[in-house]
């Protein structure tokens, strides 16, 4: 049974989609319905208020509601917002589209990842998933956004992008408030790409951490991370600037000084000798960089585009590549001119 008339349908309830839910529900007064796998997840939210197991110890107001009925939560809804990790995607596009109707207006993905296949970036695959939409109609939000410390209403910026900049600044004006500034732009394939590609740099820049080395083994990680998306961004058509905006450099040192990065926490763990399987083990939440990593590595070889920090944590990560061994061979690299990013 469907219920209508709600306004935002959310689809995933991890932390960062609760987080945004609770915001859009919270400090904007909308209502909203959010879709959850887990029985236990839905049952929390309606019953206690509270995401116990992605995000705990935030009081969630009565206007959000969860549903484990996916139709549910798309049917009615005037703008979808999809935040489910990036290796659903694929399988999930379609199933909410086999739901959709007249009355939605847009799509927003808050996916900070790529296309396990490795075969197109998730803003196209969107566009090809959901035809009645089509690109105009579809956008991506990212930026330094930890899910914790929005659902604390700490003031925030991001930045939304779509391929329609009416659609981008009319979302943008829609969920802005005192809490989340957002800005607006049109590059999607940069918005995107900065989004996704920071987790790979979090995690070696957790690893350096991890390994026992200071600022100067991190700053030169990071800023180094930086030109290797830059690199594949722009191959891909995105616009130079958009990397040192909020998705771009933002969101990437966010990722990778901060503490409740989960990306630099694996990463230094890693860093520290623990296995990859005995990390994953005991974590309910997903490591984006772990699947951007292998979709990062396919791009850069498709499109012939130098990424050595991101071959080697895909060595570490896959390959069995020694940690010492991967850094080694980072620093023995022949010499170059700093802003080789063409």
């Amino acid at each position: 049974m469907t219920r209508k008339g709600s306004e935002i349908g959310v689809i995933g309830a991890g932390s960062w989609g609760t987080a945004f839910a609770r915001y859009l529900a919270g400090v904007k007064h909308l209502p909203v319905t959010m879709w959850a796998r887990e029985p236990e997840v839905v049952e929390s939210i309606n019953e206690r208020h509270e995401n116990t197991l992605y995000l705990p110890d935030v009081a969630l107001p009565e206007n959000l509601r969860a549903t484990a009925s996916l139709e549910e939560a798309v049917r009615g809804a005037q703008i979808l917002v999809i935040g489910v990790p990036s290796k659903f995607c694929p399988s999930l596009y379609p199933l909410v589209n086999s739901h959709l109707n007249g009355d939605c207006r847009c799509l927003i993905s808050l996916t900070k990842g790529l296309d396990e296949a490795g075969t197109d970036l998730l803003s196209r695959l969107m566009a090809k998933s959901f035809p009645s939409l089509g690109p105009s109609r579809i956008a991506v939000l990212s930026g330094p956004s930890f899910a914790r410390e929005l659902a604390k209403d700490h003031p925030t910026a991001v930045v939304i992008a779509s391929a329609e900049e009416a659609t981008a600044v009319d979302l943008q004006h829609s969920f802005s408030s005192s809490v989340l500034r957002i800005y607006h732009s049109t590059d999607v394939v940069g918005v995107e790409l900065g989004g996704a590609l920071k987790n790979i740099i979090a995690i070696a820049a957790g690893v350096v951490s991890g390994m026992g080395f200071g600022y100067n083994t991190l700053a030169s990680m990071i800023t180094r991370g930086n030109i290797e998306i830059l690199r594949l961004g722009l191959k891909l058509g995105a616009c130079e600037e958009t990397f040192l905006g909020l998705s771009g450099i933002g969101d990437l040192m966010l990722t990778c000084f901060g503490p409740l990065s989960r990306n630099r926490t694996f990463g230094e763990r890693i860093g520290k000798g623990e296995s990859m399987e005995a990390i994953l083990k005991g974590s309910v939440s997903v490591v984006e960089g772990l699947t951007t990593v292998k979709t990062a590595l396919k791009l850069s070889e498709k499109w012939g585009v130098e990424m050595p920090i991101t071959k080697q944590i895909h060595g570490v990560l896959y390959e069995g590549q020694d940690l010492k061994v991967a850094l080694k061979e980072l620093m023995g690299r022949s010499l170059k001119k700093e802003w080789n990013v063409r």
